[in-house]
């Protein structure tokens, strides 16, 4: 039996029950229902799925707060997560952490990155994210389906017949490389005012590993894949006091995991391998500065093909140059953000209305030099 569930970032995770092929003998892993879009665990003798479901957690706290529309949002390094081109158009340092609590505070999100510009329109970076679960019951039986126990508190674990408690942690470690590739644009004669056509690409070199512990068993799968980013940024119009661009249309597109690799699982009897699904993004954002309505605007749009398709939008309004107010829709499901940066230094705050639970604390701090 399929069953689909609606994730953080709009995606449906596909819970598969049947397909009994994991671990032998291993107890029954008693998931809290909101961690199911980390890790899938059914009866004895079943098997765990979807180990990978870290990539489709998002991350980078502005793209969250407008509808999970990242992958044409220029922001700092952390933009690789959603397209590894991006990060080719910023011409700065940079250092940015990020931490989450997810789903009504039963798990844990951090992220960290780093990038720089190593030449002129090329620039260089990593980002670690990890998935902390906290405490997952472990039990011998489960009533119901997953779907079931998800959406009927009376079906979930209450703590007094458990064995004990397992942990499913997840980590992803990113290299990116992105580039510019400038193209010149024919004008008139005594025209001078310029509005580029740049076209970026890049490709994120990712290594993931999960360790699982249950009954004091660790369990520890990784994987090695590849993500390909590009971007084509065209700029619509210039403000000649600024001396800068001051509309500008940006259309990227990703492909996630296009390796055809596999996750290994460690201490595996039976020396399990869990097929790496490749998702896609594709996405335009429209960016105004020139104060309409006393501020700078951003407008985002993004499908993801993921187990499904899904659609995202979002909207961000800029006053003062300093504080930003956001809002999107990710799959039908709202969220919410805020910021305020400078020159070197920004704080950002996300919330998502998750189907599964409230997400309520995204919180992001960044310099650039």
């Amino acid at each position: 039996m399929n069953s689909t569930v609606r994730g953080t970032d709009g995606y449906r995770l596909r819970q598969l029950v049947n397909n009994p092929r994991f671990f032998p003998g291993d107890t029954m892993l008693r998931l809290c229902p909101a961690l199911t879009v980390a890790c899938i665990a059914t009866a004895a003798g079943q098997e765990i799925r979807y180990a990978m479901e870290l990539n489709h957690v998002p991350v980078e706290c502005r793209s969250v707060a407008m509808g999970n529309s990242g992958v044409a949002l220029i922001r700092n390094g952390t933009s690789a997560f959603w397209n590894p081109a991006l990060p080719a158009f910023n011409t700065k340092y940079e250092i940015a952490v990020e931490g989450a609590k997810l789903y009504a505070n039963l798990a844990d999100l951090g992220t960290a990155s780093m990038s720089a510009q190593v030449q002129d329109g090329m620039s260089m970076g990593t980002v670690y994210t990890g998935f902390f679960s906290g405490d997952i019951l472990l039990q011998d039986t489960l009533p119901g389906t997953p779907l079931e126990r998800l959406y009927n508190p009376e079906l979930r674990a209450s703590g007094s017949d458990s064995k004990g408690v397992f942990h499913n942690n997840q980590h992803r470690i990113q290299v990116f490389v992105a580039r510019i590739f400038p193209i010149p644009i024919p004008r008139p004669a005594g025209v001078s005012i310029p509005l580029p056509v740049d076209v970026a690409a890049g490709l994120n070199f990712k290594y993931y590993w999960q360790t699982m512990t249950p009954e004091d068993n660790v369990r520890m799968g990784f994987n090695v894949n590849m993500d390909f980013g590009a971007a084509i940024s065209i700029g619509a119009d210039f403000d000649l006091t600024r001396r800068e661009i001051s509309r500008r249309i940006l259309f990227g597109m990703a492909i996630r995991d296009f390796l055809p690799t596999q996750v290994m699982w460690v201490q595996s009897p039976i020396d399990y391998r869990e097929h790496v699904n490749s998702s896609r993004f594709y996405g335009v954002s429209y960016n105004d500065n020139t104060g309409f309505f006393k501020g700078n605007w951003t407008l985002s749009a993004g499908v993801h093909k993921t187990y499904s398709s899904s659609i995202h939008v979002g909207l961000e309004g800029e006053f003062w140059d300093i504080i930003a107010f956001r809002a999107g829709l990710s799959d039908r499901m709202p969220t919410v953000g805020a910021g305020i940066h400078t020159d070197i230094f920004s704080i950002d705050y996300a919330m998502s209305f998750d189907e599964i639970a409230i997400s309520p604390l995204r919180l992001a701090i960044g310099f650039s030099f």
